[in-house]
């Protein structure tokens, strides 16, 4: 219960800072993160560029995910840290991130095996807009707590929870200001993936890895 409760403080941080320059706008913009504001999570945070409906890759990858993948995540599908009983499910996640848009927090595991303990975490998935203006880029944040043995580990999605935004803070395009009339009205979504069912469907440091495409 202790690992769980660090791992969702690390996650809230992200969230609050996400909100903190969001605003009362719908969606904040990309050019507006700046690592300084995520201090002490910077390591569990990244940045994904849509490519296609629910397909996105890295643009920027904390250390969190290069030493629980032991690999250079820069130009990466997410989707290749998963399982494939995950992959839909994340794909179906992202789409509603994208175009929604909408907020969305995962309950996570990497299963344990030899030489790998068993790890569970939390990830978000928040939207940010381009410099163009489109909602294509996401900012994340992810923590897998325990010794992460043997790498690369792959993980698996047991619950989300999702928010739309749709009306949460006025209209798509534009000032993205909230409108007095439109009241502030969240929808939250939160499912479960049955572990009988078939499906088809992260240390702190400050080391990012970077893309300056």
């Amino acid at each position: 219960m202790a690992q769980r409760a660090r791992a969702s403080a690390k996650i809230d941080r992200v969230e609050s800072y996400w909100n903190t320059i969001r605003g009362n706008r719908l969606v904040p913009s990309r050019c507006e993160i700046d690592p300084r504001g995520l201090d002490g999570v910077l390591g569990h945070a990244f940045i994904l560029e849509r490519i296609t409906g629910g397909l996105a890759r890295f643009r920027i990858a904390g250390s969190h995910l290069s030493d629980l993948t032991g690999l250079e995540l820069r130009q990466m599908p997410i989707s290749a840290l998963f399982l494939p009983g995950s992959r839909d499910i994340l794909s179906e996640a992202l789409t509603a991130v994208f175009d929604e848009p909408a907020q969305v927090r995962m309950t996570i595991s990497s299963p344990g095996s030899f030489g790998r303990d068993a790890l569970t975490g939390e990830l978000t998935l928040l939207p940010l807009r381009s410099d163009l203006g489109d909602v294509d880029r996401v900012l994340g944040g992810i923590v897998l707590d325990g010794r992460i043995g043997r790498t690369p580990r792959r993980m698996e999605i047991l619950s989300q929870s999702r928010k739309s935004l749709t009306g949460y803070a006025g209209p798509m395009h534009g000032g993205d200001v909230a409108s007095p009339e439109q009241p502030v009205i969240p929808r939250t979504l939160t499912t479960k993936v049955k572990p009988d069912a078939p499906t088809k469907v992260a240390r702190g440091h400050l080391t990012l890895v970077v893309s300056n495409d």
